[in-house]
């Protein structure tokens, strides 16, 4: 029988012969119940085991079983939750820096403007940036900056009382070292392409058996989701899973059907070709007074009187607001309360040399003193002069005036500025010309705008625009581009936009109002039919199969 043990009593030693046979006796039912025990602890551990090998099986068959990324993201959440044995898991799908969460246990549909989704993709991005695996055992533990911040105003709404994130990597290849299945550090020959959340809200288990489970779900499950981003990144994937999932894939096509499928597709395409339509060029824009110029504050300070509304008529150089500062006040009295003290030591030397006898020696030496100390002042007086001039030009900046005829187009300014502090180069309000001329704002996406430059320059005149109002969708207007931008900017939401400027006749729209949205189109002439319909799907082969 093998040996699972060692049964160590320290006493005194018995005296009678039969006391050691008691000993011995007791000795050997202590030792049989030990051995009973630790048997019975070996076989539930194997059982352990053997349950968690059926439940990594499982997982296993489960998390490859599709090729869609949504699909495999949410057997991640749910099957990995049943393994680890966490109350909630979620996964996030790395894009660029950031992280989107793109599954979660228990939830069929994310929220996107959920609050704690927003700051749990904030908590990930930046503890990803880290590339090295995170947990928290303990809320009172330290952390560095960068993480201590996003990670508070998480647990302060989730109220976990154990994380962890593990990143979701995919080994692009093979690496030499013998404990690559048990480092928790992402190197160079693993790709990241998203990332777990584990959570625990009520009892916190053993950490250590948490992370072996845990590591096992990140490998596979980052594998998983590679193979279903790399697969849905083909072209042509949306057509092909359709057709995959046709009856008509499963029908046997006759040579009559063939060449009448062929007939029909050759039609189409000779109609898409030869048949001319109008090209036309999207984008967003709004409605602007061409006469507009926003009011910025001049100094830091507080705003000390608002003279002006929303809707106000105003002329230029006429007040709109007034603002405060206690330091430039506090320096303008101290400048004039010297001006004021070196006036009178200059009066009093003056007085004091009138009296000197000039047949006096010493009344000489005395005049000379005088004098130097009266020049002296005087370059005082000249440079707090100047210095009294300045702070009262500062102080003079503090009335900000309208810069030109035309109305106040700012809404709510004693609720949003009166004895608020504000800061130099701030904007506080609007002021445009609604009675002069008007033009259309227009954005078009970086990617579209060579399709307007091209059209322009086969075109002898401004380009045509068609607009319609999104307060008034059933008329639609018309006007001319005037000025294209020559470099592009990034949009709200980052991407590149190119501005366009569009002429138009503002008498002949109704209801003008600076900022109204409209939906404009930029006529680039004819192509065919085929290209007008289909081409974002040209260009997206373009860029799939040529530089990909």
């Amino acid at each position: 029988t093998p040996q699972v043990g060692l049964l160590e009593i320290v006493h005194h030693p018995p005296r009678a012969f039969s006391a050691q046979e008691g000993y011995v006796r007791f000795i050997s039912a202590l030792c049989e119940i030990s051995e009973d025990f630790c048997q019975h602890s070996q076989l539930e551990k194997l059982r352990e085991l053997e349950s968690l090998w059926e439940q990594f099986e499982r997982f296993s068959e489960h998390v490859h079983l599709h090729l869609n990324a949504e699909q495999t993201a949410f057997i991640i959440a749910n099957e990995g939750r049943i393994l680890i044995d966490c109350d909630r898991l979620s996964v996030l799908q790395k894009s660029g820096k950031s992280y989107q969460l793109i599954a979660a246990s228990g939830v069929e549909s994310i929220e996107r403007r959920s609050e704690t989704v927003q700051r749990l993709e904030s908590l990930v991005s930046a503890i990803q940036s880290l590339r090295r695996p995170f947990w928290i055992m303990q809320a009172e533990e330290k952390y560095p900056p960068q993480i201590a911040e996003p990670l508070h105003a998480y647990l302060d709404l989730a109220g976990s009382r154990a994380l962890m994130i593990f990143p979701l990597s995919h080994i692009i290849h093979e690496t030499s070292d013998d404990s690559a299945n048990v480092n928790t550090n992402v190197d160079n020959s693993q790709l990241t392409v998203g990332a777990i959340v584990i959570e625990q809200f009520h009892e916190v288990p053993s950490s250590h058996t948490m992370l072996e489970r845990s590591l096992a779900v990140s490998r596979h499950g980052g594998t998983a989701l590679y193979n279903s981003l790399q697969f849905e990144s083909f072209p042509f994937f949306p057509l092909l899973k359709h057709w995959s999932y046709s009856p008509l894939r499963k029908k046997q096509l006759t040579v009559r059907k063939l060449l009448m499928a062929a007939l029909i597709l050759a039609v189409l395409s000779a109609v898409l070709i030869l048949t001319p339509a109008d090209f036309k060029i999207e984008g967003t824009g709004s409605l602007q007074p061409v006469d507009q110029q926003n009011v910025f504050a001049t100094a830091d300070g507080v705003v000390d009187q608002i003279l002006v509304r929303q809707g106000e008529d105003v002329t230029t150089g006429s007040t709109l607001i007034t603002l405060r500062d206690s330091d430039l006040e506090l320096e303008f009295s101290r400048v004039r309360g010297e001006i004021q003290t070196t006036q009178k030591r200059l009066a009093v030397i003056q007085a004091a040399r009138l009296e000197l006898n000039p047949t006096d020696a010493n009344a000489l030496q005395q005049a000379n003193r005088l004098t130097a100390e009266q020049e002296e002042l005087n370059e005082r007086l000249k440079s707090l002069n100047e210095q009294s001039t300045l702070l009262k030009n500062q102080q003079e900046a503090l009335t900000l005036k309208s810069p030109l005829n035309g109305e106040v187009l700012t809404w709510d300014l004693q609720e949003k500025l009166l004895a608020r502090p504000v800061q130099r180069g701030q904007r506080l309000l609007t002021v445009a010309d609604l009675k002069g001329p008007w033009v259309l704002k227009m954005e078009v996406p970086d990617s579209e705008i060579g399709h307007v430059l091209e059209a322009q320059r086969k075109s002898k005149e401004p380009l045509p625009v068609s607009f319609l109002l999104l307060t008034d969708p059933d008329q639609t207007y018309q006007g001319t581009i005037e000025n294209i931008a020559a470099t592009a900017e990034p949009d709200a939401d980052g991407k590149p936009v190119v501005q366009i400027t569009v002429k138009l006749d503002h008498e002949t729209i109704k209801g003008l109002r600076p900022g109204a949205s409209v939906l404009p189109q930029i006529d680039c002439g004819t192509r065919s039919l085929g290209y007008v319909w289909l081409r974002r799907l040209f260009e997206t082969v373009q860029r799939e199969l040529f530089f990909f």
